[in-house]
């Protein structure tokens, strides 16, 4: 006989489990095709045998029950599925990696009552579902404190030896030392065009004399630094020195911070979308550079996937994708992350990621917001002429990430 811990041969589980979901097999296997992204080696099929098995397990617990109902689940019985019945699935899957295994039946469950839920079939209460949904779903991370801590561990003098020799410090240096005591700019313009090629030239970056707006980045450290105080430019026709100049190299905890926040700002602020407008890259920059901070760097396919198969809006997700490669090269070429993926960052400049990802108030969650839709959903589909109805049916697809 098993011990608590232990749980009858699988192929007897998933035959009690089989028979107890005969009549929701077929509905639920073609929701799941319809409505969850699943590995094409698993198939809707494998879902529901893992299914079968892990319910073949919980039903253990239901002893003399000889046609038990499945389509509800009170949170003390799904706390059991959690904390020993899964746990024990796992480890006679005879897996390598039973931690991977326990995560992935988790998310079994998670589907299967979401589809209860959503087709009407969940004969429990709205209160129970709602329980069982959040003891099956994933732990919220606060991402936020996560960087903190990574940001923390990294020294002060760690910190500066990168930060200070940084691209956007340097452009900030070039700018302030061209101001010098005060610089006199054209109306409505930050600098002027012959301002604008002196500081090329002076950056190594020297071409022809071209307005600030033809900088992008030059322009972005610009309006950061009057954000920041480090210039002044409340009169329409001077720029000066602004009050945080003064020392804003020093190796003091202050004049850290300041830096600290404006190459956060260079790092997550999109310069093609300063004066408006919505930037994909900056939407999924957040995502990226918190992954590189806290070890699990993004790749290639990882990317693509974020960006790619998050929607599927046909030509629109490739320019997505295409803008955010820009974006991260960009990047690159400012010595800001690695030059290829996958994409790491420095540990000296993990305090700016902080800092800027902070300063967002945005917690890194790629292009989905709140209820599971890209925040560029609308503004896309508008530009491609989508009507309503293929708007809900993109919805429906993302429904089921």
């Amino acid at each position: 006989m098993p011990t608590r811990d232990e749980l009858p041969p699988l192929d007897d589980l998933r035959e009690a489990g089989e028979h107890a979901l005969r009549e929701l097999r077929a509905p639920l296997q073609e929701w799941l095709r319809h409505r969850a992204v699943i590995d094409d080696e698993v198939g809707a099929d494998g879902v529901v045998d893992a299914l079968a098995t892990s319910l073949g397990g919980l039903l253990t617990s239901r002893p003399g029950v000889r046609e038990p109902v499945v389509t509800r689940f009170a949170p003390e019985e799904v706390e059991v599925l959690t904390a020993r019945v899964l746990p024990a699935l796992a480890r006679q899957s005879g897996s390598p990696e039973p931690e991977e295994v326990e995560l992935d039946l988790r998310a079994v469950w998670y589907q299967f009552l979401g589809f209860l839920g959503e087709t009407g079939r969940w004969s429990g209460t709205a209160g129970h579902l709602e329980t069982c949904l959040a003891i099956l779903g994933p732990a919220e991370t606060d991402v936020l404190e996560l960087l903190t801590a990574a940001a923390e561990d990294v020294g002060p003098e760690e910190e500066d030896a990168a930060v200070l020799a940084s691209f956007p410090v340097r452009v900030a240096s070039a700018v302030l030392e061209h101001v010098g005591e005060g610089l006199e700019v054209p109306d409505d313009e930050e600098l002027s065009a012959a301002d604008v090629a002196a500081l090329l030239t002076a950056l190594g970056r020297p071409g022809q004399e071209v307005g600030l707006e033809d900088v992008p980045w030059l322009r972005q450290v610009v309006l950061a630094m009057i954000d920041l105080d480090l210039l002044d430019g409340e009169d329409e026709t001077s720029l000066t020195p602004g009050g945080e100049a003064a020392g804003w190299l020093d190796a003091e905890p202050a004049a850290r911070e300041l830096r600290r926040d404006l190459v956060g700002r260079f790092l997550l602020d999109d310069p093609a979308t300063l004066d408006g407008g919505f930037s994909v890259a900056e939407a999924v920059l957040p995502t990226v550079l918190a992954a590189a901070v806290v070890g699990e760097p993004f790749d290639e396919d990882a990317l693509d996937e974020l960006v790619e198969e998050s929607a599927d809006l046909g030509p629109a997700s490739a320019a997505a994708l295409e803008e955010v490669r820009e974006r991260i090269a960009d990047l690159a070429a400012a010595g800001l992350v690695s030059a290829t993926a996958p994409w790491t960052v420095a540990r000296g400049f993990w305090p700016a990621v902080a800092a800027g990802i902070a300063a967002g108030d945005d917690e890194p969650g790629g292009l989905f917001g709140d209820e599971g839709e890209p925040l560029w959903f609308d503004s896309v589909a508008d530009t491609l002429g989508l009507g309503d109805a293929q708007k809900q049916q993109i919805r429906d697809i993302l429904g089921g990430r």
